[in-house]
């Protein structure tokens, strides 16, 4: 399950021990809470961060750390489904944001390997896609180039970084100003007499701000996001290479990511929307035969990532009500829609307004998020009736009619769990490669015991192996 690709020394801190009230409570130590917790550092207000684990060990630390404002034919298609002004907006978004980054690497002095590099995009077989990305990208007057014969499309002023050192950069200039928890899990939210009420594992919060700033935000609306959004999954392999790469992605629904980091290529592979592929041992399998078909090498690393992405592209950043703020669903460029979450959650709690509040509203409800929520509601339903029937399970026991999954490992230690995920009750279906317990609804994750590694479920499950 770990990626020790990234990992470097994380800071450890305390858990909460006791009842406490703070200004404003942040859910989630990644870079969107970071970088949250960097723009408020220097307020009036108190800031508290808390994290289910460790800092920086959830889906920050699975990124391949590109930040880039070319995303994949992103600009084209916030033209064709809304207008020139919404790709205008986005694509200033994306720059404020990168020249945060550039900006707090300048101000700390972060050691992050930053580095300038071109991004490109391509195709195999979609050549009117990427023209028509550089149309709209010529009335942005954005600078690229067509290349690879008209099947790629370059542009400038993007980077690659190590993630992680320059999270640590930034927490080791704030940490005297804020407080933070780790292996503190928020459990559940209520708001009363204009507080929020925050429950977790260690203790109660009081706070007059709540922001959610983990992967799936779990506590508001059970419907809200599984309706307004899908997950999608994609392979990452590492292999040992000298040739240098610029940062390449290509918009095919076969995957193919590239960047270099320090004599290793990361690629990316195997795209997929989580209902679509559920034999997760077979996905992994095919991530690393590609690697090793394409580059003649076996990848040293291998992990699995997972994005959350809005059904009309764009993510939800912003105030729900009363206080209360999320930020989720950055169609898998979590780098740079991170760290503009943390510019918009900050004006908005400073100043009362930001320039992208109506572009980013999680509120928000357009045609084209009808229309892709309403066509994905089968596939749910599709995966929900399958994954009541998938044998890949070591094997299934029933008893008074409940089902329950039953695994013995690799020492003979036997587990079972009841296979019903928390979250919205779909079928669990065992990841023989990672040995987790997957809900191949909606992402959440847990180990053999039953643990919860990942939500958006909030509970672990029962562990019925002594019984």
């Amino acid at each position: 399950m770990s990626n020790f690709f990234w990992n470097n020394k994380i800071i450890k801190y305390n858990s909460l021990n006791k009842d406490i009230y703070t200004d404003i409570l942040i859910i989630g130590g990644g870079i969107t809470g970071i970088s949250i917790l960097n723009e408020l550092a220097n307020s009036k207000y108190k800031i508290t961060l808390i994290d289910k684990d460790r800092l920086i060990n959830g889906i920050t630390n699975y990124t391949t750390g590109k930040i880039s404002y070319l995303q994949g034919n992103i600009y084209s298609k916030l033209y064709n489904n809304f207008n020139l002004n919404t790709a205008k907006l986005y694509y200033e978004s994306q720059i404020d944001a990168i020249n945060k980054i550039l900006n707090n690497i300048k101000k700390y002095k972060i050691d992050c390997d930053i580095e300038k590099v071109k991004s490109i995009i391509y195709t195999k077989t979609n050549k009117n896609e990427i023209i028509k990305e550089k149309e709209i990208l010529d009335k942005l007057n954005i600078k690229n180039k067509l290349i690879y014969n008209n099947l790629g499309l370059e542009v400038y002023d993007t980077y690659v970084f190590n993630p992680i050192k320059y999270l640590l950069g930034i927490l080791n200039k704030i940490n005297k100003f804020v407080t933070i928890y780790d292996y503190t899990k928020a459990i559940d939210i209520k708001y009363k007499n204009k507080l929020y009420i925050t429950k977790t594992n260690k203790g109660i919060i009081k706070s007059k701000y709540v922001i959610i700033a983990c992967h799936y935000p779990f506590f508001i609306k059970p419907l809200f996001i599984p309706l307004k959004t899908y997950i999608k999954r994609e392979y990452v392999n590492v292999i040992n290479m000298t040739k240098k790469y610029e940062s390449i992605i290509n918009i095919d629904d076969d995957l193919c990511s590239i960047r270099y980091y320090n004599n290793n290529l990361i690629y990316g592979s195997n795209k997929h929307e989580l209902y679509n592929k559920i034999n997760y041992k077979n996905n992994y399998i095919k991530s690393i035969n590609d690697t090793y078909k394409i580059f003649n090498k076996k990848p040293y690393i291998t992990w699995m990532n997972q994005d959350i992405v809005s059904n009309d592209y764009i993510p939800f950043i912003g105030k729900i009500k009363n206080n209360l703020y999320i930020a989720t669903a950055y169609n898998g460029w979590g780098m740079t829609n991170g760290v503009l979450s943390s510019l918009i959650i900050s004006e908005d709690i400073l100043k009362g307004y930001s320039k992208y509040d109506k572009l980013f509203n999680p509120n928000r409800i357009n045609l084209i998020m009808i229309k892709n929520s309403f066509l994905k509601s089968f596939n749910y339903l599709k995966i929900y009736i399958e994954s009541l029937f998938k044998k890949n399970n070591p094997y299934y026991i029933k008893i008074k009619g409940i089902i329950y999954g039953v695994y013995k490992d690799k020492n003979n230690v036997v587990h079972k769990i009841k296979l019903i995920c928390p979250h919205m009750k779909c079928n669990l279906i065992f990841n023989e490669y990672d040995e987790t317990w997957d809900c191949p609804c909606h992402g959440s994750r847990f180990d053999l015991n039953g643990k919860l590694i990942f939500g958006p479920a909030r509970k672990n499950l029962k562990d019925l192996s002594n019984q």
